[in-house]
Order: C-alpha cells, then structure tokens, then sequence
C-alpha cells in the first residue's frame, strides 16, 4: 500500500469540484507545486487509473476517475 504525497491529495481536492479542469488552469490554482511535479503527479495518477488525461491540440484536460464501489 502506498502513501499519498501531499500533491496527489490537493490535486485530487481541486479535481473533486469540477467536471474537468485544463492543466493550466489547475497550475493556477495550486501555486504552492511547481508546474513540473504537477506533470509528472498528474501523469503517475493517471497510469493508476485515479484521473483521466484528454489531450487536445496544445492543452490537455484531466478529470477525475469514476469511483466503483
């Protein structure tokens, strides 16, 4: 089992209020993590199935994953 750093809990919190949210914007509203370990969070979480990354022509998006009980 393996522990949560910081990063991932806030940005799973700024996901958890929006639908889908581009990355530059959830850059912009947690300014306490530079832009490259959000990248690099945002990536690892997504290969554990906790967010969804859509890529678009120069942006990209994330929400986050379904949660099945």
């Amino acid at each position: 089992m393996s522990t949560q750093r910081p990063i991932s809990i806030r940005i799973l919190e700024l996901l958890q209020d929006s639908k889908e949210c581009e990355f530059d914007a959830l850059v912009a509203r947690a300014p306490e993590f530079n832009v490259s370990d959000i990248y690099q969070e945002i990536s690892r979480l997504g290969r554990e199935g906790k967010v969804i990354i859509t890529r678009g022509v120069g942006t990209f998006t994330i929400r986050q994953a379904a949660v099945v009980r």
